[in-house]
């Protein structure tokens, strides 16, 4: 989280105005072959995340030297010429850092790049003053915005009177319990806390042993298991009634054909949004998928309630994915 806010922060200096960086730019000679302009820059930006997005299929040796490449040629960007003629500076340390890292993480850079352009797109074209709040001023003094301060609510006695009443019958019924002993309290405030984790502990061994199960089964077929048997375990299990399982198993057939059309490679070890970042380029397929995975997650990490309408709307998303591929 913390490069994240540095890396914005490095992005919207970029955008400051000539007005409020004119000071400091005066002092600042930048070197020759080392100033770019303010779109070129931008449009770099553009360039890294797509050679970013292009390198997760492609081996690490590979991976490593197109790295240390963009590296080189950030490391000779230091400074931004603005539409206005003004010259700021530009430290991407930080960036650089990070493509030349012996382990290098691509979903890291690839959000890193992603909140700069985000920063870049959302910065606002005008920076806005004081002077320009001058007329609200003058609305704000109209007879209609003018009213007195509200007069604090005076309860009637007789609500009062209610009020110390529940007071009284409170502090009556916490005596004559406690005139009963402090002993028997707290013997049935035990007997209660263990009945309360008998049923919790219950209820986990059910979904742990369902858990292991499901596991079990999938370890010994997952290595045969194509999108059309997928799709089948999930019809089997939504028979059963066992709706969340089965949402699991389309979601893994969606994945599994889009495997079999060399859209995208299957691992098991890849996260969610690594698979939609796959699909950037198909902008067809980028919103289906991207609802069959906010239904999964919500279901499958969130435990939202699932009934027989949520489980036939899902396959509905899971169907038109299918045809968009098709």
């Amino acid at each position: 989280m913390r490069s994240l806010v540095v890396v914005c922060l490095i992005a919207l200096a970029s955008l400051i105005p000539s007005e409020v960086s004119a000071a400091p730019q005066a002092t600042y000679s930048p070197q020759s072959g080392r100033t770019i302009p303010f779109e070129e820059y931008w449009q770099r930006v553009r360039e890294t995340r797509q050679s970013i997005l292009q390198m997760e299929s492609k081996p690490q040796s590979a991976v490593r030297q197109e790295l240390h490449a963009l590296a080189a040629g950030w490391d000779q960007v230091e400074a931004v010429e603005l539409p206005d003629r003004g010259i700021i500076q530009i430290e991407s340390a930080f960036l650089i850092r990070e493509l030349r890292a012996e382990a290098p993480r691509l979903d890291r850079l690839g959000n890193m790049l992603d909140a700069m352009l985000r920063a870049h797109e959302e910065y606002p074209q005008k920076v806005f003053t004081l002077d320009d709040l001058a007329p609200l001023d003058e609305i704000l003094a109209r007879p209609e915005f003018q009213w007195e301060e509200s007069q604090p609510i005076v309860m009637p006695g007789w609500l009062d009177r209610f009020f110390a009443w529940l007071e009284s019958l409170a502090n009556r019924a916490v005596n004559a319990t406690f005139s009963i002993g402090r002993i028997p309290l707290i013997v049935a405030a035990i007997l209660v806390f263990l009945l309360s984790l008998f049923f919790i502990w219950r209820g986990l061994s059910r979904s742990l042993v369902r858990e292991a199960q499901l596991a079990a089964e999938e370890s010994q077929g997952n290595e045969m298991l194509t999108s059309k048997g997928a799709f089948q375990r999930a019809e089997s299990l939504s028979t059963q009634g066992d709706y969340r399982n089965a949402i699991r198993y389309l979601y893994l057939s969606s994945l599994l054909v889009l495997d079999e059309q060399g859209v995208l490679r299957y691992d098991r070890s890849r996260t969610n949004r690594e698979y939609l970042r796959s699909v950037s380029s198909h902008p067809e397929l980028a919103k289906p998928l991207r609802d069959v995975v906010d239904v999964f997650d919500r279901v499958w990490y969130g435990f939202e309630a699932v009934d027989e309408n949520t489980y036939k709307s899902y396959v509905e998303h899971v169907e038109e994915l299918r045809e968009k591929k098709e």
